[in-house]
């Protein structure tokens, strides 16, 4: 029996991808589940696979890319029991320059992979007086062995370096990574963990939601499966690790950045990544 079994897990961005395979792999550590995303048929789909594991998985559609969603979305998820572990893994991003996008869809992209990510963070660490280092004495609860909490917030290879064409993308991820890595080191100590995971490319619906998929040869070859940056992620979150990078070739051109200075680094992005399609954005709702 894992550690993990009986504990309640939010899951954010869990209709596909990345967030439908950790929600799987929750599920066979026997974790009950709240899923969130904004397509209630595609979320019903997995929290029905989850359910088959002998887990329960509850189902919530929110769009996070809207102020008060991430309010309203913890109300509804803490009012039915505690959440022990919480997965911030929605997100998206777009394949174009700049210039290319508008500010509305630039606005949603900051409110999701930022502002919600962050209020999701904020309550689900004041859900837990008295765990948190520096609380005094007195906000602490009736004395029991304190209940163990993770949180995971999914960041970006992109994470790493400057990305021509997801310029946005990237500078949030890169907020992603330094905010997770300085609260991993906040809450050392305490009975919550917070790691980030940054994968590289992955096998998912992002890129055409992104527009994106004209990739160099380098780019297609080095693509994970979800489920193996999903495995990843969990082995990491059990270990309390701070941040991880799944699959080898991450690992080797987050440390080759090293090596480079910001400008080579962010030319390298560009020639690896390849150029924009030529074809319209698609519009967000539809994604």
């Amino acid at each position: 029996m894992s550690e993990l079994t009986g504990k309640r897990a939010l899951v954010t961005g869990a209709s596909s991808g990345i967030g439908a395979a950790i929600a799987h792999e929750l599920a066979a550590h026997g974790v009950d589940l709240v899923l969130t995303a904004r397509r209630r048929d595609a979320l019903e789909a997995v929290a029905a696979a989850c359910t088959a594991k002998g887990v329960r998985a509850d189902v919530i559609t929110a769009d996070l890319g809207l102020p008060g969603a991430a309010s309203a979305l913890w109300a509804t998820a803490r009012a039915t029991g505690p959440i022990d572990i919480l997965i911030n893994n929605a997100g998206f991003g777009y394949f174009r320059a700049f210039s290319g996008a508008d500010w509305q869809r630039d606005a949603e992209l900051l409110q999701l992979n930022i502002t919600s990510l962050v209020e999701l963070s904020r309550r689900f660490i004041d859900d837990r007086p008295g765990d948190r280092p520096g609380d005094r004495p007195g906000d602490r609860p009736p004395p029991a062995a304190p209940r163990r909490a993770y949180l995971v917030n999914v960041a970006s290879i992109g994470a790493y370096q400057s990305v021509p064409n997801m310029a946005l993308y990237a500078s949030s991820k890169a907020f992603v990574r330094n905010f997770t890595e300085a609260l991993h080191d906040e809450l050392r100590g305490s009975p919550i963990s917070a790691t980030c995971i940054c994968p590289g490319g992955t096998k998912t619906a992002f890129h055409e939601a992104a527009a994106a998929g004209n990739y160099s040869w380098i780019a297609n070859a080095s693509m994970m499966s979800a489920q193996a940056v999903a495995r990843a992620t969990i082995r990491a979150m059990r270990k309390g690790q701070r941040n991880i990078l799944p699959g080898l070739p991450t690992k080797l051109a987050a440390w080759s950045v090293r090596l480079l200075t910001r400008r080579i680094a962010s030319w390298f992005a560009g020639r690896i990544l390849g150029k924009p399609r030529t074809t319209a954005l698609p519009a967000r709702s539809a994604a």
